[in-house]
């Protein structure tokens, strides 16, 4: 996407790329806040892709979950699979924006040894000293100097926007240099990914059917003895396997997966929270409104006042 920089906006040019509107699932944006407005509000929005942020000029904050960074020129975010996050300009600001789905880059048999290490960006956690962590990681300036990943960047973007032939393949090639600088610099921060290093690809495949279930029937009850024969597994076998794969267990999971769908109705509709926990396939709004705080730190209500805080503004 190229920006015509005489453009007289004043408004954050912003713009996700929703995998339907993906060429080859890649896409590159140079974004920019316009000097008419000095600060802007980006509300909060989720994607099924992941996006690498890298600042060119200027500053401004990312907000995800219950915790906010900043982004200063030189930086770079990455925000990983249906992460929540949101903006918040400071000053006039540019900023490189890429945007890939990391299933179609690594899910086939010809990138197999790929896979077990994309996994963990697959399921957004990984397994840290004493707690899940998230996967959306903030590089800054000083880590990145003396490495060739603002190159990387700006290659990608480049190659994106000329398109001359082959230019998916470059796009790959930068794409895989970033991940692996990523992954190397997770496992120096004491962020292990062993759990999937050793997983065979079939492995994989029976796992992928698991968590395709666990995605489409969260609403419903969902049982790990019904999974274990799915994989034609016993249930303790089956619970270790899981729990070896995914670094967490099958519930924790489960919950994960349901607070996160929860979090994407709270910022997106007008539902009430009670209707939200059924909707998500909880027991009841109490013992949702319990587990989101204590995963959260704020309360559904909290976070629903704070959405609209940030619309009225």
């Amino acid at each position: 996407m190229s920006i015509d920089r005489s453009m007289n906006t004043s408004y954050a040019l912003y713009e996700d790329l929703h995998r339907a509107n993906l060429s080859g699932a890649i896409a590159s944006c140079l974004h920019f806040l316009d000097k008419g407005n000095p600060c802007r509000e980006i509300a909060p929005h989720y994607h099924d892709f992941i996006e690498i942020i890298y600042g060119i000029h200027g500053r401004f904050s990312a907000t995800m979950a219950d915790r906010e960074v900043e982004v200063n020129e030189g930086d770079m975010l990455l925000i990983n699979v249906n992460e929540i996050h949101a903006f918040r300009h400071f000053e006039p600001c540019e900023y490189y924006c890429l945007q890939f789905d990391p299933a179609l880059f690594f899910s086939s048999p010809a990138y197999s040894t790929g896979a077990k290490y994309i996994l963990p960006f697959l399921m957004s956690t990984s397994v840290g000293p004493s707690r899940l962590i998230s996967n959306s990681l903030l590089a800054k300036k000083e880590e990145l100097e003396g490495t060739q990943i603002p190159d990387y960047i700006r290659d990608y973007h480049e190659e994106f926007s000329k398109q001359e032939p082959g230019y998916e393949l470059a796009i790959r090639a930068d794409i895989y240099r970033i991940f692996l600088w990523y992954l190397r610099r997770m496992e120096k921060n004491g962020i292990s990914l062993q759990n999937t290093s050793n997983v065979r690809q079939e492995d994989i495949i029976r796992l992928n059917s698991v968590l395709d279930f666990i995605h489409e029937n969260y609403t419903q009850p969902v049982l790990a003895e019904k999974m274990a024969k799915m994989c034609n597994m016993s249930y303790s076998y089956f619970s270790r396997f899981f729990r070896h794969c995914m670094g967490q267990t099958f519930s924790d999971y489960l919950l994960y997966v349901r607070l996160t769908e929860a979090e994407k109705l709270l910022i997106t509709t007008s539902k009430s929270i009670s209707q939200i926990a059924l909707d998500t396939g909880f027991s009841t709004s109490s013992y949702f409104i319990t587990q989101f705080k204590k995963h959260r730190h704020i309360t559904p209500k909290q976070l629903k006042q704070k959405i609209s805080a940030v619309s009225a503004g």
